[in-house]
C-alpha cells in the first residue's frame, strides 16, 4: 500500500531530525520502519497521521527524540566522513598543483569555519523537519552554503594579510597522505550510501568554489 503524502512526509521528517539529533542510525531506521507499519495499518481504516502523533506530528517527533539516546561515537565518524570528505578534495587538488605547504592559521580557521558549519547545518536540518507547511528549503540552504562560503572567503583573505607559521610537508609524505584520502574516500562511498553522502557533496561544491578564488588570489600580481 502506498502511503499518503502527509505520512510519507512525517516519515520523513521523523528521520530527518533524529539523525539530526545525533541519534543511532539503525534505531532511526528501526523506529521509522515501525512507524510506517503503524500508518499502513492507520490509512487502512480511513485514519490519519494525527490518528497517531496527535495534533502536533513536530511535537510528537521531539518526544520520540528525548527518548533516544545520542549516539557520541556514531556523531564523531558521521563528522570525521564528511569533513574528510570534503577538505581530502582540497588537499588532492593542491597536492596535484605542487602545493604541500600549509599556514596554520588557515588550517585552524577552517576546522572551526568547518565545524561552525556542521552544527548550524544540523541544527537547520532538525528546524526543517518540524516546519509546517511550504519550506522554501533551497532559499535557506542557499543563505546558509552562502554565509560559510563569505567566512571562508574571509579567512583566504586574513591569511594572505598575516604571516602565520607555516607546515612544509615532504613530497612523499604528501602523497601518502594523499594515497590514504583518496583509500578513506573510496572506502566512504562504498559502506555508507546514507544521508552523509548529500552533505559531503554540498560541502565539497562550496569549498570547491573557495578554492578556485584562493588559487585566483595566488596568481595575482602583488601589490606595488
Amino acid at each position: 500500500m502506498t502511503l499518503s503524502t502527509e505520512s510519507t512526509r512525517f516519515l520523513e521528517d521523523l528521520k530527518v531530525y533524529l539523525l539530526a539529533s545525533g541519534k543511532n542510525e539503525q534505531a532511526t531506521n528501526e523506529i521509522v520502519l515501525e512507524f510506517e507499519d503503524h500508518l499502513i495499518e492507520a490509512e487502512a481504516d480511513g485514519k490519519s497521521v494525527s490518528a497517531i502523533t496527535g495534533d502536533s506530528p513536530a511535537a510528537y517527533i521531539q518526544s520520540i527524540s528525548h527518548e533516544m539516546a545520542f549516539d557520541s561515537k556514531q556523531a564523531f565518524w558521521t563528522i570525521m566522513q564528511v569533513y574528510l570528505g570534503a577538505s581530502s578534495f582540497l588537499y588532492l587538488q593542491n597536492l596535484l598543483n605542487g602545493t604541500t605547504t600549509y599556514s596554520i592559521l588557515l588550517v585552524g580557521g577552517f576546522l572551526l569555519i568547518s565545524a561552525v558549519y556542521l552544527t548550524t547545518l544540523a541544527l537547520l536540518f532538525r528546524k526543517d523537519a518540524l516546519r509546517d507547511g511550504a519550506r522554501p528549503r533551497i532559499m535557506r540552504y542557499g543563505i546558509h552554503g552562502s554565509v560559510h562560503l563569505l567566512l571562508i572567503v574571509g579567512l583566504l583573505i586574513v591569511n594572505g594579510l598575516i604571516d602565520s607559521p607555516k607546515i612544509t610537508l615532504s613530497p612523499s609524505v604528501g602523497w601518502l597522505i594523499g594515497a590514504l584520502l583518496i583509500a578513506w574516500i573510496l572506502v566512504t562511498a562504498w559502506k555508507t550510501k546514507t544521508w552523509i553522502l548529500p552533505i559531503q557533496c554540498s560541502s565539497f561544491s562550496c569549498l570547491n568554489c573557495c578554492f578556485c578564488l584562493y588559487l585566483i588570489c595566488q596568481r595575482l600580481p602583488p601589490s606595488s
